[in-house]
């Protein structure tokens, strides 16, 4: 779930999860849990095939390591995971240590520190100083879409109708 405080920011923390693919992803245990979750995606939800599956051992919630930019907020910041499997997964599988800031006002600030960083805005635009290369480039929505509101539901009727999108496109191209 997103922080209250930080739903201004909600489309740069939707893009640095990965939008609709990191939203209504599914964690297993093991990868025999896995191939037993896609068995039943394959019996009972078909039009679910498409969404990911993240294997995640059950394990004591990981400690982050600490934010090279303490003063500005990260995605970690802004949301809360109840789940350890889950908060374990958000860490391995996605960037939580991504900053959150405002716009290019802020990004050219960071810029100028010269530590390597990766930075969502609210308009969920990238931007990112690696060694000498300092970028900003859109790789999201400009809008948030709400991936971190929903509850289960809602992102399972999401699935549903970007497949039904997928095979209608295909129909449409055949």
């Amino acid at each position: 779930r997103l922080k209250q405080e930080y739903s201004s920011r909600a489309a740069g923390v939707e893009t640095a999860l990965g939008g609709w693919p990191g939203a209504s992803a599914f964690i297993a245990a093991s990868n025999a849990d896995e191939r037993q979750l896609l068995r039943l995606i394959e019996t009972h939800a078909p039009k679910l095939c498409s969404v990911r599956i993240l294997v995640q051992q059950r394990e004591a919630r990981f400690k982050p390591a600490p934010s090279r930019h303490p003063d500005v907020a990260s995605v970690l910041d802004a949301v809360e995971v109840d789940d350890d499997q889950a908060f374990n997964a958000l860490l391995n599988f996605y960037s939580p240590e991504a900053l959150l800031i405002g716009g290019l006002t802020d990004a050219r600030q960071l810029f100028k520190k010269r530590v390597p960083f990766v930075a969502f805005d609210a308009d969920g635009m990238k931007h990112y100083l690696r060694g000498e290369l300092e970028a900003s480039e859109q790789t999201g929505s400009h809008t948030a879409r709400g991936l971190m509101r929903m509850d289960s539901a809602a992102v399972l009727s999401g699935l549903e109708q970007r497949q039904a999108a997928a095979e209608a496109e295909a129909a449409q191209a055949a």
